[in-house]
């Protein structure tokens, strides 16, 4: 009983917290698309068509509707919101290399995506693609803290007889097997504690298990370390 207890009140703790981070970051996300829109008018007026300042005023946009979909996101897990819809994961895959691409390649991180065709599923995309960015992110901090030479990230998605399963690996050379029994645990962190929470893989697994009927595993592989999403074909039932 006291277990149970403990979950819900961290559950609660938590919920407080997105409420939070949603109210704090609002008003600067808006006034950021704002400050986007004034540069964009500034330049037509000035005839001034420069393809990196409209590279990056776009990368902008993109980043903060980003961030604006990720409070909805965490808000609506909490809020248990019920919206599904079919959607391809190909097309999530592809907003997640949006979204973090530029920021890899600045950092000469490779990125690969591989996959074997193109598949449907019922559930929530934005949920996860939110998971597969955490995974993706908590790869390039392991290479960049390890200053792994030619460092590469792949995100793969395939299909077996019941299941798609999308993997993120990279070559940062692996986790010892305490972090690994450990890795999904709340607040469990190997970052200091002014980079991370240790909130990320334990609610991208409790999404995943509740939200997807699916499953998240981590396990070393011969010179990096291997998450793998598992999402049952069906979807999700209701």
């Amino acid at each position: 009983m006291s277990i149970i207890s403990n979950e819900e009140e961290k559950l609660a703790s938590m919920k407080e917290m997105m409420d939070n981070i949603a109210h704090q970051w609002r008003q600067p996300l808006s006034q950021i698309n704002s400050i986007v829109s004034v540069l964009d008018n500034r330049l037509y007026e000035l005839n001034i068509d420069d393809e990196i300042i409209n590279e990056k005023l776009l990368e902008i946009e993109k980043l903060t509707k980003y961030m604006s979909d990720t409070i909805d996101d965490f808000k609506g897990y909490f809020d248990e919101d019920d919206t599904k819809k079919e959607f391809v994961i190909n097309d999530v895959i592809e907003d997640v290399v949006s979204v973090i691409g530029s920021s890899l390649k600045k950092d000469a991180i490779e990125l690969r995506v591989s996959t074997d065709g193109c598949y449907t599923l019922y559930g929530y995309p934005n949920e996860l693609k939110q998971i597969i960015i955490v995974l993706v992110n908590n790869a390039k901090d392991v290479l960049l803290k390890r200053n792994v030479h030619q460092a590469k990230i792949e995100i793969s998605l395939k299909e077996d007889l019941e299941s798609y399963v999308i993997e993120v690996c990279d070559n940062g050379g692996g986790m010892t097997r305490t972090v690994m029994q450990k890795i999904f645990e709340p607040y469990f962190t190997t970052k200091h504690k002014s980079q991370g929470t240790g909130l990320g893989l334990y609610m991208s697994r409790k999404i995943i298990q509740e939200r997807f009927c699916g499953s998240l595993s981590v396990r070393n592989i011969y010179n990096g370390v291997l998450f793998s999403i598992t999402l049952p074909k069906g979807g999700i039932n209701g």
